[in-house]
């Protein structure tokens, strides 16, 4: 049986890091979300990567490499916020000087691993360092307490979205709600249960390392092969305060310049087409180009491109001259970057797969 578990932590642990890096290298280039996402799903596969090591004793053995050093739950509070700024934000642009929060999984990384070598090599024994007060509590109690604090603002956001659903008489699907709480819900529960175990000292550990694990084998599909799948649409009008900050512009002028942008011009097909790009194109702030999407459109900005790039996909699909393409070709003349992505987009503005909306159509 534990040999069984062993097995099972090891491969989560493989397919987790594997995403987590995918996520990380794209991430460094436009999609800034995936970075965020990828450094929380690397952190979850250590934690898996260590109870793999815990049931086999590999950090008993002499050759072990010690590869705990490089977990840091400092990683989490300031990559969950960040991801959560990038999802709900839209006008939200990550600076250099954002990589400050960082700083402290940084030195404990750093301290740690010197420490375990400066062991290694000198034949020395040291303390824990969880025994000194101070570093329990910036390693172990601040980063529950950063994750609570994320949590709840995260929490605030995808609720206040679901309200105003039902202020619309529209309320979610089943489905719906999955996209809205899912990596949410999840975290909120893995929070809960550290609060248990570390401050309760409750025995918790397990059922974590068997929520983990589940999370990345099931929902970590839908979020990190489409990270767009966890993108709220802002509410509408819940950014309207922001319109006394650019009293100079006219709104109606202002907004037909941004739809000839994509009706005239079809800057949508595009791919990794930027809020930064568009309001560089119209020369106008990017908050501002933001306030336009959120308060005329009631969407978020990539809602609204991918709302474009999906009728241009509809109208191809209506001419007999692009009969000849496949529906991918088709996806990707009209800006988007990959099939999975294509195919949960076009669903989620048309209610069909695109398989199924041609079916219907024929």
């Amino acid at each position: 049986m534990e040999n069984w578990k062993a097995i099972v932590f090891l491969l989560a642990f493989s397919q987790g890091v594997i995403l987590s890096f995918a996520l990380i290298v794209k991430g460094l280039g436009r999609e800034r979300v995936n970075l965020f996402l990828g450094l929380i799903l690397f952190t979850l596969s250590l934690e898996l990567l260590n109870a793999w090591g815990m049931q086999v004793h590999y950090h008993s053995r002499a050759d072990a490499i010690p590869f705990w050093n490089l977990q840091t739950y400092l990683l989490l509070p300031p990559s969950l916020w960040f991801f959560c700024q990038l999802t709900t934000s839209p006008a939200f642009v990550l600076r250099k000087k954002h990589l400050f929060f960082f700083l402290p999984a940084v030195v404990e990384v750093i301290v740690r691993s010197g420490k375990g070598i400066y062991s290694h090599f000198s034949g020395k024994y040291f303390p824990s360092l969880l025994d000194n007060s101070a570093w329990f509590f910036t390693t172990e109690i601040l980063p529950i307490i950063g994750m609570v604090v994320v949590l709840y603002i995260y929490g605030r956001k995808i609720i206040l979205f679901d309200r105003s659903k039902r202020d619309q008489s529209a309320p979610l699907s089943f489905g719906q709600y999955i996209r809205l709480y899912g990596l949410f819900g999840f975290l909120f529960i893995l929070t809960f249960l550290w609060v248990t175990g570390v401050i309760l000292g409750w025995p918790v550990f397990s059922i974590i390392e068997v929520i983990v694990t589940l999370f990345i084998f099931t929902l970590g599909y839908f979020g990190y092969l489409n990270t767009a799948f966890f993108t709220l649409p802002v509410v509408a009008g819940s950014r309207s305060s922001e319109k006394s900050a650019f009293t100079q512009y006219d709104d109606k002028k202002q907004l037909e310049r941004l739809m000839a942008l994509f009706q005239k011009d079809a800057l949508h097909t595009q791919p990794q087409l930027s809020l930064e790009d568009v309001s560089g194109k119209l020369n106008l702030p990017v908050r501002y180009v933001s306030f336009l999407v959120n308060t005329y459109c009631a969407s978020n900005f990539n809602n609204f491109i991918n709302g474009f790039r999906v009728e241009e996909v509809i109208r191809k699909l209506g001419n007999p001259s692009e009969q000849h393409k496949t529906i991918l070709a088709l996806a990707l003349e009209a800006g988007f970057n990959s099939k999975s992505t294509f195919n949960s987009v076009f669903k989620q503005h048309t209610g069909k797969s695109p398989s199924d909306y041609l079916l219907v159509r024929k």
